[in-house]
């Protein structure tokens, strides 16, 4: 009698669970289906014959008529040009001028050379070793890169120092191009290039708050190194704007005004700023680590120039290759190295050994016969730099797509294309074109100033041949950021093309 008691039981249940699974599934018939989103349509190829049609839809909209672009496209291979605006005339090209510094850089000095910072020792004095230091303009050199030679010189069983020589005369002429801007020379890409180099010449101000009412504190990363005087009119305060703490070099004084505002208790903000006088600085920087190492040290000179021949090197350190030098020029837009690269470049003229000339100017010199060299026009530029950072520099499109073009057919060439930012992947493309047909094919070189942006190397579109390509935009008064989207917008137009 219990086991049919509970047979009905189950049936019960059972009839229960079969009501509630009709009524849920009627209740969900009724409710209407939301499919998922349908991915966006690829958009159309462009046919060669539309490119023109394409480009200009972009650049001649009303709100950017008013700039001057100047674009040319060709094809890598067999140079077909496909669209040419105004690409002959000058222009303000910014950091695209680091693709013809690298360009030189790896013809003239090799793809395997390396900037070497030496130790030679010079006679003694009684039971004390003298020594100079000779600064070859090493940018990647850093301070343990100085912990490194004295180790070097620790295990070479060297204690007491006379005299410690260094030598900051290898690049002649002005550290600091007269053709910059005031403004960037309180910026730690605008530094002064010169042989004896630490840490890319650059040492940041660490500001915090401090007391309500009160201004701000700061703190040098590397309170040793030769720095700014600082002329503090910051203030802290309960609440604050982010991002408002400005240091501006006062025009004539070694003297940043610190100004802005920053909340109590805040994250510390950091100021790369350059150093004041580099060659004492690294003077102070390796008197340090040796005395560290247990060496004595009874006095330090600066000299300019002296000759090193027959004099034993008993220590050394290395920059990465050319090869390395280049990737980081052009990855980054490293201003340092690129204006290093040049410098370097003009130490291998002849007239180096001639002449008193200016280090940066023969590096431009010839920098100028490796243009005629690969076919550029003379008067398709005007260079007064090596980084890009002068307003004064001028150059065509064309002369960009001519060195682009050339340097492809030499056997630098993939080393050369492969230092260059990869779209949407690497260096200062890295958050460009990303989701677009144009990400991951497009090796080129950026470019910003105020009123200026520029973009020129190569693409890879997925049905036409390789392209080469120069773009560069002048005289607009808008945000960079606004900018390099209607540059990217042209990339994607180019990443369609097909022919057809």
């Amino acid at each position: 009698m219990q086991q049919l008691v509970l047979s009905r039981q189950t049936i019960v249940i059972t009839c229960w669970w079969l009501l509630v699974q009709l009524f849920t599934t009627s209740v969900r018939a009724q409710q209407p289906q939301v499919a998922p989103p349908a991915p966006p349509a690829p958009l159309p190829a462009v046919c060669t014959s539309q490119i023109s049609t394409a480009i200009n839809a972009i650049v001649d909209r009303p709100e950017l008529r008013r700039y001057r672009w100047g674009i040319v496209v060709q094809t890598l291979n067999s140079n077909t040009q496909l669209y040419n605006r105004d690409g002959d005339r000058l222009f303000i090209p910014a950091s695209n001028v680091k693709l013809i510094t690298t360009a030189v850089a790896l013809r003239q000095l090799g793809t395997t050379t390396r900037l070497r910072t030496s130790i030679y020792q010079l006679p003694n004095t009684g039971n004390m070793t003298n020594l100079l230091v000779v600064g070859r303009g090493d940018p990647s050199l850093t301070v343990s890169g100085l912990q490194s030679i004295a180790q070097q010189l620790q295990q070479r069983g060297i204690k007491q120092i006379g005299q410690l020589s260094f030598d900051d005369g290898y690049f002649r002429g002005a550290q600091i191009n007269g053709d910059w801007e005031w403004g960037d020379l309180s910026t730690d890409y605008a530094p002064a290039i010169n042989g004896l180099m630490l840490n890319q010449n650059s040492n940041p101000l660490i500001v915090s708050s401090g007391r309500v009412g009160m201004p701000l504190q700061y703190t040098w990363q590397d309170p040793s190194l030769n720095n700014w005087q600082v002329d503090n009119q910051s203030l802290t305060v309960p609440t604050s704007p982010a991002g408002n703490i400005n240091a501006i070099a006062i025009f004539g004084k070694p003297t940043i005004r610190l100004t802005g505002q920053l909340a109590i208790n805040s994250t510390p903000t950091q100021i790369d700023l350059p150093i004041v006088n580099p060659a004492e600085s690294f003077i102070s920087a390796l008197r340090q680590n040796l005395t560290r190492s247990g060496m004595t040290i009874a006095s330090t000179r600066l000299v300019l120039g002296q000759a090193t021949i027959n004099l034993p090197e008993i220590a050394a350190i290395n920059s990465p290759t050319i090869t390395e030098l280049i990737t980081e020029t052009n990855q980054r837009s490293n201003n340092i190295y690129a204006e290093v690269l040049l410098r370097s470049i003009g130490r291998t003229h002849p007239e180096h050994y001639t002449s008193s000339e200016d280090t940066s100017n023969l590096g431009i010199a010839l920098v100028k016969q490796n243009l005629t060299a690969m076919g550029v026009d003379s008067q398709a530029y005007s260079l007064r730099d090596g980084s890009g950072l002068s307003r004064h520099n001028l150059v065509t499109p064309t002369a960009f797509v001519r060195v682009l073009s050339t340097m492809a057919t030499t056997p630098m060439g993939q080393i050369y294309r492969d230092s260059l930012p990869l779209s949407g992947v690497s260096g200062s493309l890295k958050n460009r074109m990303q989701g677009t047909v144009a990400q991951g094919i497009v090796r080129a070189k950026t470019g910003s100033l105020s009123g200026v942006a520029s973009l020129s190397g190569y693409i890879n579109p997925p049905q036409y041949s390789p392209l080469v390509f120069s773009i560069i935009l002048n005289q607009h008064d808008r945000p960079t950021s606004q900018m390099v989207k209607v540059i990217d917008e042209i990339m994607v137009v180019l990443a369609r093309l097909k022919q057809c």
